[in-house]
């Protein structure tokens, strides 16, 4: 896996190269600046017009480095510094000035009319990187206005180092201001805010390079792990489930997808197809007799089991209880509404995988058995929500039962009691806590995905996906792809129990999703993708991460 870093956990990896596992930060400097002259050169001919701009920090001195070396290379190479304020000794802006003054240069301080007639075909955002705690204001701001200004009007190319100035590390918001860079050359790890948005709109391409700052720098004496990671091809194609050659299909799985009430009976129907496309051996739909002909004749692969939404609770509960015993896993919320009936099939569910619910009497007809998983998503995540009862019943069921929320932002601010805003800024907290509240793994679904799980600090970052996925019916698929994942995904010797199983089927669905839909963007766009052509991809991209596994 690959660590995504805030801008204080990159300062203390830095620091920790330097002086715990000793490589001088001047060396650490030189390689970064020699990555961004690379990057620059391989766009710009020999000769063309560069302009940094420099603040007063490390940023500001990778900058003056990177122009020093593209000196050399042949470019006529302007400095611009935020200010005139002397650095101080011993700092590594001294250290680049001095080397600088060598070459006969001498940086001058930003003039807004200097820099539209020295006419920069590439103007390199050196101000304050990953550095900045506060919204940029005063010179810095005025800066940041004069670049996108000309940027906007002359079609010259920015480039950000490690960061745009002006986007937060932690969480990828805009502060105050920041440019609209073309290219962002990152060092050593990606940051929050690389994939985050806004910030993400503002770093166009980005770039990352090695520069000599490794995880061993996080394995030393006082060094803390960075907690958000990135789910990469190669961690998804191994934690796919691996499939038996002598299997059959009921060794692949049974999935129980309790789905779609009238005039909603395609979030069924995704949900099914999703799950059969992703490795399902039989997927039978639990939904309305209104339902019936359509779910047959969109899923004809699917079993079915209808009720009437206004009959008798009794007949429903027993239909459903019956299919709970057949089934390995259950999947509830798309499209079922939440009302009465809506509710009472989540009890049921919840009932059904606890030790004191009906599979103890004798006259259940789970005896004992039901799912070994749950997925709780839509319209089921909103009824948990407002029903302290319903929720407490989730977080007591059996400790061998794996279960996977999957709320998008709305939900999630509905299940932590509090507005969107609030969930939003502090989301990888507000996940870690839901889940180890209800001993669960939980699919932050939004722009970026987020995925926490019961027991463990770390949180996991889809970087895939586009804004073609955002479309009605994402979720349903979404909640089919877990419910299989789940289904197949075992606990192994050295990872006992569902607790790590429930997170990687969790991790792996997202990523899948994303793959997909990143699929159907390349064959159609991302303005004419619907929730079903996400669907269709999901065979094609489990197909690319078993070769990407070497399966």
């Amino acid at each position: 896996m690959r660590y995504v870093l805030t801008g204080q956990e990159m300062a203390a990896a830095d620091a920790a190269a330097s002086v715990k596992i000793g490589i001088p930060s001047i060396v650490l400097m030189e390689r970064a600046a020699l990555s961004v002259a690379d990057e620059i050169t391989a766009v710009l001919p020999k000769g063309g017009r560069i302009m940094i701009l420099s603040g007063p920090g490390n940023n500001g001195a990778d900058g003056l480095a990177a122009g020093r070396i593209l000196t050399d290379r042949g470019y006529d190479v302007r400095f611009m510094l935020l200010s005139g304020r002397a650095p101080a000794e011993g700092s590594s802006m001294m250290t680049q000035q001095r080397i600088l003054s060598a070459y006969g240069i001498r940086p001058e301080v930003f003039d807004s009319e200097a820099f539209e007639a020295f006419a920069p075909q590439i103007v390199v955002d050196a101000l304050f990187g990953t550095g900045l705690g506060r919204d940029l204001d005063g010179t810095a701001r005025k800066i940041v206005e004069c670049v996108n200004a000309y940027r906007g009007r002359t079609g010259a190319m920015v480039v950000g180092l490690d960061l745009p100035s002006g986007i937060s590390s932690e969480d990828g918001r805009v502060m105050g201001c920041a440019p609209r860079c073309d290219l962002t050359v990152t060092f050593a790890y990606y940051k929050r805010g690389h994939f985050l948005y806004p910030g993400a709109e503002y770093c166009g391409r980005t770039v990352l390079k090695e520069i000599g700052i490794t995880d061993l720098s996080f394995r030393q004496p006082g060094e803390r792990t960075p907690i958000m990671f990135m789910k990469e091809p190669k961690d998804a194609a191994a934690d796919l489930p691996a499939r038996d050659p002598a299997g059959n299909k009921g060794t692949f799985g049974k999935i129980l997808i309790i789905a779609g009430s009238t005039g909603m009976c395609g979030a069924a129907v995704l949900s099914a197809r999703a799950a059969l496309r992703s490795g399902a051996g039989m997927v039978k739909v639990f939904t309305t007799e209104k339902n019936r002909v359509i779910v047959q004749q969109a899923v004809p692969e699917a079993l079915l089991t209808t009720y009437d939404a206004d009959g008798d609770r009794e007949t429903i509960k027993d239909k459903l209880l019956a299919d709970l015993a057949w089934a390995d896993t259950a999947a509830i919320g798309p499209g079922i509404g939440r009302g009465g009936t809506a509710k009472f099939l989540i009890q049921t569910l919840l009932e059904a995988v606890s030790s004191d619910g009906p599979q103890d009497q004798a006259e259940s007809p789970v005896r004992g058995k039901g799912p070994r998983g749950i997925v709780i998503d839509a319209d089921a995540l909103r009824i948990l929500a407002g029903d302290e009862a319903i929720m407490r019943r989730l977080a007591e069921r059996d400790e061998g039962v794996g279960c996977i929320l999957t709320p998008h932002p709305a939900e999630f601010a509905d299940l932590m009691h509090c507005d969107i805003g609030e969930a939003l800024r502090d989301r990888p907290a507000l996940l870690k806590k839901l889940a180890d509240k209800e001993r669960c793994a939980v699919i932050g679904k939004d722009a970026r995905t987020m995925i926490a799980g019961a027991g463990r600090e770390e949180i996991c970052l889809i970087t895939n996906g586009n804004c073609g996925m955002a479309t009605a019916g994402s979720g349903d698929v979404l909640t089919g792809i877990a419910a299989a994942l789940l289904c197949q995904t075992k606990e192994t010797e050295d990872e006992p129990g569902m607790r790590r199983a429930q997170l990687r089927a969790a991790e792996t669905a997202a990523y899948i999703h994303a793959a997909a839909g990143d699929r159907a963007k390349e064959k159609l766009g991302e303005s004419a993708m619907i929730a079903g052509d996400i669907a269709g991809e999901i065979g094609g991209a489990i197909r690319d991460l078993a070769g990407a596994g070497g399966r």
